[in-house]
């Protein structure tokens, strides 16, 4: 029982969050695209713009969460002026 312990040792979880955002973050922009799909069906321009600009904003927080976070410290730091 001793050697299954030290063989399976704890992890900090970096592989289950960045299991999480993968999995659930391209479930959510999934069903954004769906919706924006919808909208271009029923002939509601605003509805579908709003949606896949919402799609593309979560991939990009999906697939580069590095650059996106990057990129919103950068605009935080103009909005409160530290840039």
């Amino acid at each position: 029982m001793h050697s299954l312990i030290t063989a399976a040792p704890l992890t900090d979880g970096a592989e289950l969050k960045t299991w999480v955002l993968l999995v659930v973050g391209n479930l959510f922009a999934a069903w954004l695209g769906v919706r924006a799909f919808r909208h271009f069906v029923k002939d509601d321009w605003g509805g579908m713009i709003t949606m896949s600009v919402g799609a593309v904003f979560v991939a990009g927080l999906v697939w580069f969460p590095d650059q996106a976070k990057g990129m919103l410290e950068g605009m935080w730091g103009m909005v409160s002026g530290q840039a």
